[in-house]
């Protein structure tokens, strides 16, 4: 009997000490990791093609579009000399227009501006937090 408390003692030390060494490690956000990969490929010497206008604007809202509510993405479509980004979010597969001005990327220059947040020349994720 003593043996079993023993055991179960030190199992429950066990996961305190892998709760507690979990606390203290920088918590890894899936979705930052991958817009930073995806970052990485934009290029903007040579103009901004959908495909980087669509990586572009999902981190542009992801760094300045989630405090109005859930972190939004964009559904890129052609203005001419811009890509515009609609703002959608939703739930699941069923993403939804969020009534929000798109985001404006220039083709030219990469630029971004939107109504509801800075204008940036380009858009760089803050270092990961360590």
């Amino acid at each position: 009997m003593a043996s079993s408390k023993a055991n179960a003692v030190t199992a429950v030390g066990a996961l305190v000490l892998i709760a507690g060494l979990s606390a203290c490690m920088p918590i890894s956000n899936p979705h930052e990791k991958y817009l930073r990969e995806d970052l990485s490929t934009v290029s903007y010497h040579n103009g901004i093609a959908i495909t980087e206008a669509k990586i572009i604007a999902d981190a542009y809202l992801y760094m300045h579009g989630s405090e109005r509510g859930r972190v939004r993405h964009a559904r890129i479509r052609d203005g001419g000399d811009r890509w515009y980004g609609d703002v959608i979010g939703g739930v699941g597969v069923s993403p939804l227009r969020t009534g929000l001005p798109p985001v404006e990327i220039d083709k030219n220059s990469g630029v971004v501006s939107w109504p509801q947040g800075p204008t940036l020349a380009r858009v760089e994720l803050p270092p990961p937090k360590s």
